[in-house]
């Protein structure tokens, strides 16, 4: 009986791996050191999906995730409904979700997607890639961004986002 006892694996090693994936796991999704990224901006121009010039003010208190992607990016379909879940969570004077298709999109493929995945927050097209250009860039879509109400770029993940990161980031942002 004394050896069964010995032989089980101690809980605290079991929180030490744990904790050790939780980490690896925040480290990987966390990209908000990139240096490309600018520390703030205020504004960046968009395109309605009717082809109107609109300029985004990011001065305006509101915390945004500024999502960059494509109607035909697997990823980027695969996280809509996050993204959906987040805007329907957490989405209004304080924080909101901005979807910003990537140059080449069509606003008819725009749409579409806009449909059948009933996305809930607003959706631009990028004018002539100034808005990324000015955010440091979009190699690969999925890019998403998490601009603080006075223009601050908080993180930059790219990839499908993380929601738990994300949340924390938010939190971390409130106490900062």
């Amino acid at each position: 009986m004394a050896d069964t006892a010995k032989s089980r694996w101690p809980w605290w090693k079991m929180v030490l791996w744990i904790l050790w994936f939780a980490g690896i796991y925040a480290v990987v999704q966390w990209r908000g050191e990139d240096r490309a990224v600018p520390l703030s901006v205020a504004s960046l121009p968009v395109e309605t999906l009717q082809g109107q010039p609109e300029v985004l003010n990011l001065h305006q208190g509101q915390v945004r995730l500024l999502n960059f992607w494509s109607p035909g990016c697997a990823p980027c379909l695969a996280e809509t409904p996050a993204l959906n879940g987040l805007e329907t969570l957490l989405g209004g004077k304080r924080f909101a979700v901005v979807g910003i298709a990537v140059q080449g999109s069509t606003p008819a493929a725009v749409e579409a997607r806009l449909r059948q995945l009933d996305i809930r927050y607003p959706l631009y097209l990028e004018q002539k890639g100034s808005a990324s250009r000015l955010l440091g860039g979009v190699v690969l879509t999925p890019t998403s961004l998490l601009v603080s109400g006075d223009g601050r770029v908080l993180g930059r993940y790219v990839g499908t986002v993380s929601l738990p990161v994300v949340l924390v980031r938010l939190l971390w942002a409130r106490w900062a």
